[in-house]
């Protein structure tokens, strides 16, 4: 091989060299650090923008499959609600969801209790979301710390039953999981024609959404069903 052929022969070879690494350094490169999901600050959440004006049956499709590459633990057996006692008794549970998909549902104090029908509309809404946002790809693939605490949430609606802000009052510690009821809050919390009795001082009606998650079940070792534990009050 001649001079001048090895020379182009080296310098093809080091810049393949110099490309391929570079690659490797992207791939390798770390992802950006999370949220101190350890803050205890409330954050106020002023973008409502996903929230719609349209009423709609959130209740609809609580049942229906997953679409392609949502999660693999459809459960084919309705939810059977139990007896609303927590009506009367508030911090009682009531048992709802599937042996596949197990949740308990709950009033958080004596003023949710006394508005248990206005209340129950919102605690059904809700959880109709999360169980099809439990199924999701992200979700679903999710292996929760055995200490991920609640998330709670402050929602505040105005005197005609609109949404109008979210607050993050405590994080789980999972900031995918937090993200997640929010995103489930800004498209159920609304009612229509609320009661007048159960505005706060403030002229507006204000919600304690408290969630707990656990991982429960897997069918493939990847993806998870939860026990989900789901409370709301009203202050």
């Amino acid at each position: 091989m001649s001079r001048a052929r090895r020379k182009r022969f080296f310098t093809a070879a080091f810049f393949a060299t110099a490309i391929f690494a570079a690659g490797c350094a992207a791939e390798d490169k770390p992802p950006p650090p999370m949220p101190d999901a350890g803050q205890q600050q409330p954050k106020l959440l002023s973008d409502l923008s996903d929230v719609s004006d349209a009423h709609v049956d959130p209740l609809a499709n609580v049942n229906a499959v997953p679409a392609p590459g949502e999660g693999l633990l459809h459960d084919s057996g309705g939810a059977t609600p139990g007896p609303r006692t927590y009506q009367i008794d508030p911090g009682i549970s009531r048992e709802i969801g599937s042996e596949k998909n197990p949740a308990t549902v709950r009033l958080l104090n004596a003023k949710a209790a006394k508005f248990g029908d206005f209340a129950d509309v919102i605690l059904d809404r809700i959880y109709g979301r999360l169980i099809i946002a439990e199924r999701t790809e992200e979700i679903s693939r999710t292996k929760l710390p055995t200490d991920i605490r609640a998330v709670i949430i402050t929602a505040i609606m105005d005197k005609n039953g609109k949404l109008t802000e979210l607050i993050l009052e405590q994080h789980s510690g999972k900031a995918r999981i937090d993200q997640m009821l929010i995103d489930v809050c800004k498209k159920s919390i609304w009612y229509e024609n609320p009661p007048v009795a159960a505005l706060s001082g403030d002229g507006n009606y204000r919600l304690t959404i408290k969630m707990k998650l656990e991982n429960f079940a897997s069918l493939d070792e990847r993806h998870w069903s939860f026990i989900t534990d789901l409370g709301l009050g009203i202050s």
